[in-house]
């Protein structure tokens, strides 16, 4: 069994909403890492599976936020598509 490895980084976000408390920093913090893992899934770094096994969400529910964010769960390149199809004689 392989240990996790982990990356902290400090980043400094603006805040000018007068007379309003900032957010708590660790919510800030679980969603820029979701979307983080997010943007890993759309440049195709991760697979949906693994990317929702490190959100700590099921499989299911990662992908809905996918959606939700307009990222593909199913992204078969057209071409690739295309020689399936010939290849399987269903075109």
């Amino acid at each position: 069994m392989s240990v996790a490895r982990t990356l902290t980084v400090q980043v400094d976000l603006p805040w000018s909403i007068q007379n309003e408390a900032p957010p708590d920093p660790a919510a800030v913090g679980l969603e820029l890492r979701l979307l983080w893992l997010i943007e890993q899934v759309r440049v195709h770094r991760l697979g949906v599976g693994k990317a929702a096994e490190l959100a700590g969400v099921p499989r299911a529910a990662f992908m809905r936020t996918l959606g939700e964010h307009g990222v593909p769960v199913i992204d078969y390149p057209a071409d690739e598509l295309d020689r399936e199809i010939v290849h399987l004689g269903l075109g």
